[in-house]
Order: structure tokens, then C-alpha cells, then sequence
């Protein structure tokens, strides 16, 4: 099994000329606006910095100590930074217009990049959220709202390729998915057609009046959507295209990691079907959203939240080994929700928790018979020991 990291050692060495863009190196660029790049790269129009001279400088700031102090799933993001620094692939990219605009009393969090490759195109990346529990309110919030970020996010793209005529690739995970996609939406017929393409990996999808839009129709065939097998955020809202599903090693809602995402090869390795738990959330809340008025929405998402916020949690992807005081405080916090959002509350926070430990133990059961099967590990069966596969014998050829 592999990861984007464990690709760009791989093809690390091929240029974009011997080795044209793909998906994968999307999923990266897209990851790298997760770099706070705050004294490396010089603000909007103000200069470039190359990929490997934005790495020297990051690390010069930053100690591993510090870095180890993050505890969100993106603690990755600098690990993307060196790699690519260490690429033929990458290293003379330029970075560029980084902005980083990020008010809670604003409440606005938006931060975008721009990546220019070496075949003539510029990527503009868009910040996603990490996993604290803030941050997935902010996804939640756009079943109800236009958030500032968005409105920027279409600002940014226009800004940062006027007077300029070269191709255009946009892409982001998480909420940034979700701004990759708004911000092409709102461009000009003119800007429109120079974007090639418009990633989204495992981003929110839109409302449904959004996508009834001619200039939604036109983008459309643009867009291309990676989700992992249980996906949560990736399914808010509506599909903006049919979305390649990817295999993860992570378990739950963690497969929100991209790292843990896994490729062929320059492929991602794909599954049929979403499972269980990301299909029942998509059924439950496209039957709740859809029943509810905007101010429903915002009523029951501020509920929901004010619930994961009663655990002491920071991060949501540590939910489920919430302790007995902050299990406490979150049924105290559900008994006070008296209205109408209250039985809601109660059935997504038990999805999120009992259906989530119920998949590990699932998961995990899999795994071990599936081990089982291919090491011969012997089986005890009702009182006697049998062999569940016999090894081929080792040939003179084997090595």
C-alpha cells in the first residue's frame, strides 16, 4: 500500500514533461495550501519563491519540535513541503500570491495559494479545514449560508489571473474542494474556459439551486470529485459530479485524511461503493436538509456542534475515545436541546460515535480473517486445529 508521499518518492525524478499532470499530483498540490506559509512566501503580488526555497525557509522558522505540537490530521502538511522539495518534479515550481485571511470575529477562515508547474499552467490551491471540531462546523454551515470564504475564494481567482492567458487547474480538500468549485462558478465566461480542470477531494457539494445554475451546467464537466469509502464531509449537500471512490487505511470519519488515501502506482486504488456508514449519513441528512428552511439548518448545526463541544474534544477525529466525564457533559447538553433539532442532534451524534466503533470493530475483524487466510494461520474449530489454506511449496525459483 501507498500514499502521496510514498508516490513522489516514486516519480519524484520525472519532470511534467516526461511525466504529464495527474490526479495525484492535484491531491498534493491541493494539500500544500495547508502550509502555513506566513513569512515564507511573499504576499499577494509582492514575489515567487521556488518550492525548494520556500522548504529551506520554512524550516529555518519552524523547529521539529514545534511542528510535532500539532495534533490535527494535517500535521502532514510540511512533511508535503520537503518532499516536493526534494522532486525534479517540483522543486523549481514557483509559490506565489499566499494569502492567509483568518478572523474568528470575522468569522471568515481562508487561505489560497498558487502553484505555477513547469508545463505552463498555474494551480491555485484553496485551505480546506482540519479536523477540529470548529473547523467541521464551518463545512456543516454551508447547507444554510454563503460563507465569507466563499465570496473571497472568487475574489482570489479573479484577482490573481488577470492580464494573464496561461491554462488554469483549481483544487482543494475539504472545504477548500468546495471553494475550488464556487470560485470557477463565479468567474467570467472568459476566465471559465482557461480553467482545465476543478478538483475537489472529498469536498461538500452544493444545494441544489446552485447546480440548477447555466454557469454550474457549464463547469461541470470540469470537475472531478475523489471521496474515500466513508466519506462524511464529501457527502454534504449534493453531488457536484459522480465521485471516484478511494480505498483508505484509516477508519470512520480519519478517512478524511488524504494521506491515508491509497494508490496503484500514479492511480488511486479504487472501491466500488461507499459503505454503510457514509450512505446512511448521506440518506439522513439529504431527508433532513431537505425538510428543513435555511434557519432550520442553522438552528440544528449550531445544536449539533454546541453537543461535540460539551465533550472537551478539540478534534473530532478523537470523538470516540471521549472519556466518562465529557460522555456526561454531551448527554447533559443533549437533554437541554428542546426543540425541534433535538432528536436529530441525538441520532447524528450516536452515528457518529456507536456507528463509528462499530465499524472499527468490523474493520478490524476483516482484517485479522484476511490475514488468516493468507499466512495459514491454524483455526481452532470446534475442539480441533485446522489448516484454513496450505502455503505452495517453495520452488528453486522462489526467492
Amino acid at each position: 500500500m501507498s500514499n502521496f508521499l510514498d508516490y513522489l518518492a516514486w516519480r519524484g525524478d520525472l519532470t511534467l514533461e516526461q511525466d504529464p499532470f495527474n490526479s495525484i499530483d492535484a491531491l498534493i498540490l491541493s494539500s500544500l495550501s495547508y502550509v502555513d506559509f506566513k513569512g515564507v512566501i511573499p504576499p499577494r503580488g509582492e514575489g515567487i519563491i521556488t518550492v525548494e526555497e520556500a522548504s529551506a525557509r520554512f524550516f529555518g522558522l519552524h523547529s521539529e519540535e514545534e511542528l510535532a505540537q500539532d495534533k490535527s490530521f494535517i500535521n502532514y502538511a510540511p512533511s508535503i513541503l520537503k518532499a516536493l522539495a526534494g522532486t525534479e518534479r517540483f522543486r523549481n515550481a514557483f509559490l506565489l500570491n499566499f494569502e492567509d485571511d483568518t478572523d474568528i470575529s470575522r468569522e471568515i477562515q481562508f487561505a489560497a495559494v498558487e502553484i505555477d508547474t513547469s508545463d505552463g499552467a498555474a494551480f491555485i490551491s484553496f485551505r480546506g479545514t482540519d479536523d477540529t471540531i470548529i473547523g467541521w462546523k464551518e463545512d456543516f454551515n454551508l447547507s444554510y449560508m454563503t460563507v465569507p470564504a466563499e465570496n473571497e475564494a472568487a475574489s482570489y481567482l479573479k484577482e490573481v489571473t488577470e492580464g494573464r492567458d496561461e491554462k488554469i487547474r483549481i483544487g482543494g480538500h475539504s472545504k477548500g474542494g468546495h471553494l475550488a468549485i464556487y470560485a470557477a462558478m463565479a468567474a467570467d465566461s472568459g476566465l471559465q474556459s482557461r480553467i482545465e480542470k476543478v478538483y475537489s477531494f472529498d469536498g461538500p457539494g452544493f444545494n441544489h439551486e446552485a447546480m440548477e445554475t447555466e454557469k454550474f451546467k457549464s463547469l461541470q464537466p470540469k470537475i472531478f470529485k475523489v471521496i474515500p469509502e466513508t466519506s462524511i464531509i464529501g457527502r454534504l449537500l449534493e453531488n457536484t459530479t459522480e465521485p471516484l471512490i478511494v480505498k483508505s487505511t484509516e477508519l470512520g470519519i480519519m478517512q478524511h485524511d488524504p494521506l491515508s488515501w491509497q494508490l496503484e502506482g500514479k492511480r488511486f486504488e479504487t472501491c466500488d461503493t461507499t459503505d454503510k456508514i457514509s450512505d446512511t449519513f448521506d440518506e439522513t441528512m439529504s431527508v433532513w436538509l431537505g425538510e428543513m428552511s435555511f434557519e432550520d439548518r442553522k438552528v440544528f448545526v449550531d445544536e449539533l456542534f454546541s453537543v461535540f463541544e460539551a465533550s472537551g474534544c478539540e478534534y473530532l477525529s478523537t470523538m470516540s475515545k471521549v472519556g466518562i466525564k465529557g460522555t456526561r457533559a454531551m448527554i447533559e447538553r443533549m437533554g437541554q436541546i428542546r426543540n425541534d433539532s433535538g432528536a436529530k442532534v441525538r441520532t447524528l451524534v450516536k452515528m457518529f460515535l456507536i456507528n463509528l466503533n462499530t465499524l472499527k470493530d468490523s474493520v478490524l475483524k476483516e482484517k485479522f480473517e484476511e490475514r488468516t487466510k493468507r499466512f495459514s494461520i491454524p483455526s481452532v474449530k470446534k475442539g480441533k486445529t485446522e489448516s484454513l489454506k496450505t502455503l505452495p511449496e517453495k520452488t528453486s525459483g522462489d526467492n
